[in-house]
């Protein structure tokens, strides 16, 4: 089973209509990798951009996150920002599934459901043992150098993350910050501009935005 199956299958039994799968890299950090629809591909890029959302919060916590209604005040709690953009596009309830190989993170597969409330409790079950048992083993077979995980990830995602990387670097230069609060002032300025972090992370990276401070 590919990962491109395991995240259908979850967005299938979980009543979902699109899928975005985030995975945890080697610093920590929660980043997308792969969607199986456009609006999912831009609600997990919102979720990079903004630093708050459903896969955020389950590779910080490490549980289940279940929003039966995205215009409840729960949601608006938790993600302020990220909250209306998901309302906006037509989202009802989220269902985040985390995946875990016993205490360790791996990665979350977000499901953006079209309808509130919540499917079978059958679905639910399917959904966490899809993506404990079938995207775990694809992320395993990255390991061990067989095809899998490598092969499905999201070009459209990956370039961007690693001019992000690039340009928080050239941004705690600038600045003389560490590398987390550069990547707060990226998210910050592509939030006050109404922009992707990828679209500013390529603008620093080519030298048409600097955040050196004015002489």
């Amino acid at each position: 089973m590919t990962v491109e199956h395991a995240c259908v299958i979850c967005g299938d039994v979980l009543e979902a209509a699109g899928v975005g799968l985030t995975l945890v890299t080697g610093g920590g950090s929660a980043e997308p990798v792969f969607a199986t629809d456009d609006r999912s591909r831009e609600l997990e890029d919102l979720q990079f951009t903004l630093g708050e959302g459903p896969a955020l919060d389950v590779t910080h916590d490490g549980v289940l996150v279940v929003i039966t209604d995205v215009t409840g005040a729960e949601a608006a709690r938790r993600w302020p920002i990220f909250t209306p953009e998901a309302i906006d596009r037509g989202v009802k309830s989220i269902i985040a599934v985390p995946i875990q190989t016993g205490a360790i993170k791996i990665g979350v597969v977000d499901c953006y459901r079209e309808l509130a409330g919540l499917p079978s409790m059958e679905g639910q079950a399917e959904a966490l043992v899809c993506a404990e048992a079938a995207i775990g083993l694809a992320v395993a077979d990255v390991d061990v150098g067989r095809p899998g995980l490598a092969e499905l990830i999201d070009l459209e995602f990956t370039e961007h993350r690693a001019q992000v990387h690039q340009a928080t670097g050239m941004v705690s230069v600038q600045l003389d910050i560490g590398l987390a609060d550069a990547l707060v002032r990226l998210r910050a300025h592509a939030y006050a501009y109404g922009r992707k972090l990828g679209e500013v992370a390529d603008d620093v990276v080519r030298r048409r935005v600097t955040f050196r401070p004015e002489p």
